[in-house]
């Protein structure tokens, strides 16, 4: 649970809305009344509305997440968040963990989705828009499912580009996947398209980033999750473990 101390939330246009920590220090509120108190924090956060807004009741709120623009040279669809998104603070459990839980199976679902999900399907609507009818197949099961330190370390800063043509990557018995995805890189379309070898010549670590702040991460791998009945205890371990993916492989 979260401390008093950081119970805050600050806002310029209301600065009535302040929370008085060192009041509540002084009344040494108990956990009962912490909790009420975070609850209060939370739908301050989620019901907020502008002095506009307040003005002019008649008007729709506006909603949390905005598209802001879909730039050619950006696989994914950035959104700009009206209202933070919170992560929880995920603690360590005397508790057996169920299967699904377990941080190793979390990452994994992380990484599956990222490349096989967003980035395979991003790319070959891209591909499909500049009028190619060849489209890469998912990355092989042996690599999506590796969440080794070194080997995810060793490919932070390899292109999309380097990861297709890197055969390390495949077992002996995905090889006929990896000469096909090669093939699919050496059409004369792809390579004469600049806006596909810009996202091609990408690194590892900004097609993430791109990823982690875009629709296809804040809106559909969520709603997914939410479609599978996932519980929001998991939803919020499964989005602190993306926000950090990056930082946990580059250690």
């Amino acid at each position: 649970m979260m401390s008093a101390d950081n119970f805050y939330f600050h806002n310029n246009e209301n600065t009535d809305k302040n929370i008085d920590i060192e009041q509540i220090n002084k009344d040494k509120i108990n956990q009962e009344a912490a909790t009420y108190y975070y609850d209060t924090i939370l739908d301050f956060i989620f019901n907020y509305k502008t002095k506009e807004e307040t003005q002019k009741p008649s008007e729709t709120r506006k909603p949390i997440f905005n598209v802001v623009y879909y730039k050619r040279d950006n696989l994914f669809t950035e959104i700009k968040d009206d209202l933070p998104i919170l992560f929880t603070t995920i603690k360590r459990s005397a508790k057996k963990k169920r299967r699904m839980e377990n941080r190793d199976n979390i990452r994994r679902k992380i990484k599956r989705s990222f490349l096989n999900i967003a980035l395979i399907k991003k790319l070959n609507e891209k591909l499909n828009d500049i009028g190619c009818i060849s489209f890469f197949q998912k990355f092989p099961k042996s690599f999506v499912s590796d969440i080794t330190r070194k080997t995810n370390k060793d490919i932070l800063n390899m292109t999309l580009r380097e990861i297709f043509e890197k055969k390390e990557l495949y077992s002996a018995e995905e090889l006929d996947h990896y000469n096909y995805n090669l093939n699919v890189l050496k059409n004369e379309i792809i390579k004469e398209n600049e806006g596909i070898n810009i996202i091609l010549n990408k690194k590892y670590f900004e097609l993430y980033k791109e990823y982690i702040n875009s629709k296809e991460f804040k809106i559909d791998t969520i709603n997914r999750l939410k479609e599978k009945k996932m519980d929001d205890s998991y939803i919020e371990k499964y989005k602190y473990f993306a926000k950090n993916f990056l930082e946990f492989f580059a250690d």
